[in-house]
């Protein structure tokens, strides 16, 4: 305690300090013993930089030092480095009145930084103004770098301080400011960031143009895109228009970044301002692939940025990758519900929808392939070819036919490939019997001098059909274990919802039996969502007995959906018939109705949460239900037939 009074004391007294004190080294001592000297700062001299002496005490200080730019602190920063650091602008200014204050303002740190470097970097806009006001005519020091290639505006701008950028521009607006050593600039660091306001600074306030290169060759624009924000992408179009056609690195226009990242409205943008530079839509990517933009939004699954793409350019459509897939091709590899796509015509070509990739496969084998039990659009339709045949000459049923059912769907695309008459190719019998053969033969086990072959007589055949037949039927089984846990929950919904539409809230009449609640509002709310929920709750129960008396995969997939939604559904209602029942028979109580009617209201929240985050409830019904997924084709075919008898079909 004494030792801390001591300090305090001496800490509010400025000590006398000479030369031979500002020159203390400090001894290190390093592993192998050896003494090394540390430079450091007079640690008053640090403070009143600092600002935590008064103006008098700093000036006294100064005044002490003939030379302030030998002091410095391990880094090697000067007294003027550490007021601007901590936004001392009185400092800075005392610091600049001394003899050899001046002389600081172009002195570095061993980062190769300068005063404004650090005042820039932490926002100090007072501290960058008195800097810039002691060197009103040469503006050189603001365009110093430092190690990394960073001016005091790369700076400013990579820790988003507006009011320092504009002071730093304004200062010196004939500067482009070019990239450091990451390859960044000041315009593409801020359209990176998303920092649209510092964009407008930039290009608003400068009379020659900014320098717009980043990383691997991309531009402010690509930047821009990537950050998603319109506005940004639309001024950036609106000062050079000509950066739609620049590439990266790799091959990549901000059209195929829109593309690939599904923005549609930026992706519109871009199309919108590219009349005189439509050659970017065919440009090719230097990567794996050789995408265009259509194929990369293809292969990313985006529909919506396909058909605009397609709208602007047709013929892009024409285009394959490498590998010689089309956009139809990508699509199936990603597996995606794509009956949207073909309300645009350019997609409906039969050169599209039956082209084969490198490997002879058309976009109906990848179906096959991929077991996409929602392509029933693309089987059903007139102009796929169900007969094409790859370079193995297989038809889509044959690949069907001899995959393994992992996923639960051969069955049902197999139907619907038989309902369309497509049949096995003319090989198809030789592959099935190739992949039967499979299953057969040698077991090879590897032991110490090599590789032992054994004929085990059809024994490794019957254990691998015995593995398929075993992971069937364990699929079977957890499905009807699943429709039987589903089973408890939605039969005490059913119990719970019977026993309350006998036990009315409020009670009977002694006279006639009747509600005596009947005439209110709520209590006609609560009767019909109670019985709603029974309803609900009772058609679950009948949906999982018939489960138990099916093993079909697709069948107790459906019966599975279809019962988690009745069940979904009743809870919701048997949640009403409740809230409705309290507020029947509560008095008139605002508070307590209203605070109840909250606490019910969460419920519904998260239900909805529920629904539509995860499982998409009338979506799922769609896709799951066979006679459903009828009627929806149905329905289709119908509202496109005055089209068809035009000769401009669905398909």
């Amino acid at each position: 305690m004494l030792i801390e009074a001591a300090m305090d004391s001496n800490s509010s007294q400025v000590a006398p300090v000479d030369d031979s004190q500002i020159q203390i080294s400090i001894q290190s001592a390093t592993q192998d013993d050896s003494q090394t000297e540390t430079r450091h700062m007079n640690p008053q001299l640090y403070k009143a930089a600092a600002g935590c002496k008064t103006n008098d005490e700093v000036s006294d200080i100064l005044k002490r030092f003939h030379d302030l730019g030998d002091k410095l602190t391990p880094m090697e920063n000067t007294v003027l480095h550490i007021a601007a650091q901590f936004g001392e602008q009185e400092r800075v200014q005392l610091i600049l009145e001394q003899p050899s204050g001046s002389s600081l303002l172009q002195r570095i740190n061993k980062l190769g930084e300068t005063p404004v470097h650090l005042a820039a970097r932490e926002g100090h806009l007072n501290v960058v103004q008195a800097l810039i006001d002691a060197e009103t005519e040469r503006v050189e020091f603001l365009r110093m770098k430092n190690h990394e290639g960073d001016t005091a505006l790369h700076e400013a701008v990579r820790y988003h301080h507006p009011k320092v950028v504009r002071s730093l521009i304004e200062k010196d607006t004939e500067f482009t400011y070019g990239p450091n050593d990451k390859v960044n600039t000041p315009l593409y660091m801020a359209a990176e960031r998303g920092f649209d306001d510092l964009v407008n600074i930039i290009l608003d306030n400068r009379r020659s143009s900014p320098d717009h290169r980043g990383l691997m060759g991309r531009t402010a624009l690509h930047a821009a895109v990537i950050s998603k924000h319109p506005e940004m992408v639309q001024k950036i179009l609106e000062w050079k228009r000509g950066l739609i056609k620049e590439v990266d690195d790799h091959g990549w226009s901000p059209l195929h970044c829109a593309a690939y990242l599904g923005y549609t409205s930026i992706a519109r943008q871009l199309l919108d301002k590219s009349e005189t530079e439509s050659q970017v839509i065919y440009y090719r990517t230097k990567d794996e692939g050789k995408k265009t933009a259509l194929l990369i939004a293809a292969s990313r699954g985006h529909k919506g940025v396909a058909k605009l793409l397609a709208s602007y350019y047709p013929d892009c459509c024409e285009q394959v990758d490498d590998k010689g897939n089309n956009a139809i091709h990508l699509f199936m590899s990603q597996r995606r519900h794509f009956l949207k796509l073909f309300c645009a015509r350019w997609f409906r070509a039969r050169g599209l929808l039956n082209g084969k990739n490198k490997m002879g496969q058309t976009p109906l084998h990848l179906l096959a392939d991929f077991q996409m039990d929602h392509g029933t659009d693309f089987i059903m339709s007139q102009k796929v070819d169900k007969m094409a045949l790859n370079e193995q000459n297989l038809t889509a049923t044959d690949i069907i036919s001899s995959a393994k059912d992992s996923l639960g769907r051969q069955d049902s695309i197999l139907r619907k490939l038989k309902s369309v008459k497509a049949r096995a190719g003319p090989l198809g019998w030789q592959w099935a019997l190739k992949a039967i053969n499979e299953n057969k033969g040698v077991n090879r086990s590897e032991d110490k001098g090599g590789v032992r072959e054994s004929e085990d007589k059809g024994d490794v055949s019957r254990s691998k059909d015995k593995g398929e037949d075993s992971g069937g039927r364990d699929f079977i089984k957890a499905m009807k274990k699943k429709g039987e846990n589903h089973l408890l929950v939605v039969t005490l919904i059913a119990t719970i919802t019977f026993a309350a539409g006998f036990t009315l809230p409020g009670g009977y009449k002694d006279d006639d039996g009747m509600a005596i609640l009947s005439k209110k509002t709520a209590f006609k709310i609560f009767v019909v969502a109670d019985t709603t929920a029974l309803v609900l709750s009772m058609a679950a129960v009948c949906v999982y007995f018939f489960m138990a008396l099916n093993n079909r995969k697709e069948v107790l997939h459906d019966f599975l959906n279809w019962g988690f939604n009745l069940t979904m559904y009743a809870i919701a209602a048997m949640m009403i018939a409740f809230m409705m029942g309290l507020y029947t028979v509560l008095p008139d109580s605002a508070w307590l109705v209203v605070f109840l009617c909250a606490i019910c209201g969460c419920f519904f929240i998260f239900f909805s949460y529920i629904l539509r985050k995860f499982y998409s409830s009338w979506k799922v019904m769609i896709k799951s239900s066979f006679w459903l997924r009828k009627f929806k084709l149905f329905v289709i075919k119908r509202q496109q037939l005055p089209l068809m008898r035009r000769g401009n079909g669905l398909f």
